[in-house]
């Protein structure tokens, strides 16, 4: 019930994001609302980032600005996306994120604290038995519903690039990210350690 409730928090934010815009549709849009795509290192370790074993995954953000600020803005980020664990599991993310984004010396941006939370949908990638009463029996697919927690800083680059007439900018992320119970008594939490590394663009010029 709290993940479903959790859930409808974050899609009715975002719903009521596009409602606002088509009731104000007579103003311009604010330009600091960006849609980003980038792709991840999804390390399963607590604090330390690692490539010795990949973990690949792919992230759509989109990014409301709550102020006109340029220089302080108050954002908050939905997050989709999926990443693959070899031998443990595949994960659709849905989460939200707040931060601070600063602009330092008028050349890139930096949000020390980012903080948010929502839900994952798990298909765990190894072997797992039900019992029937008889005996344990393997299934075919596990499928477990999580909640994460989410925590780390964002580092954004504007470039001389554009693509469709709008200025592109370079994203470096990092996270500390805690999942919920996945075989109770056995895996109770997991943390991953995300590198992200992305291209967002503004909504409107």
């Amino acid at each position: 019930m709290k993940i479903k409730l959790l859930i409808f928090l974050v899609f009715f934010n975002l719903t009521n994001f596009h409602s606002q815009d088509s009731l104000v549709s007579k103003k311009p849009t604010l330009k600091n609302n960006t849609l980003e795509v980038n792709l991840t290192q999804n390390t399963a370790s607590l604090f330390t980032p690692s490539f010795s074993n990949i973990h690949p995954g792919i992230n759509t953000i989109l990014s409301r600005a709550w102020n006109k600020n340029e220089k302080l803005q108050l954002k908050q980020d939905f997050t989709a996306g999926f990443f693959y664990h070899k031998s443990f599991q595949s994960v659709v993310q849905l989460y939200s994120e707040f931060n601070f984004k600063i602009k330092i010396l008028d050349k890139f941006f930096l949000s020390p604290l980012v903080i948010g939370g929502g839900y994952y949908l798990s298909f765990l990638n190894m072997q797992s038995f039900n019992w029937d009463g008889n005996q344990y029996v393997s299934r075919a697919l596990t499928i477990k519903s999580n909640w994460v927690i989410s925590v780390g800083s964002n580092l954004e680059i504007p470039t001389n690039f554009k693509l469709f007439d709008k200025p592109l900018s370079i994203t470096a992320k990092y996270r500390l990210q805690v999942q919920g119970i996945i075989v109770r008594y056995n895996v109770p939490i997991i943390a991953y350690s995300p590198l992200m590394v992305g291209i967002s663009m503004p909504l409107n010029n």
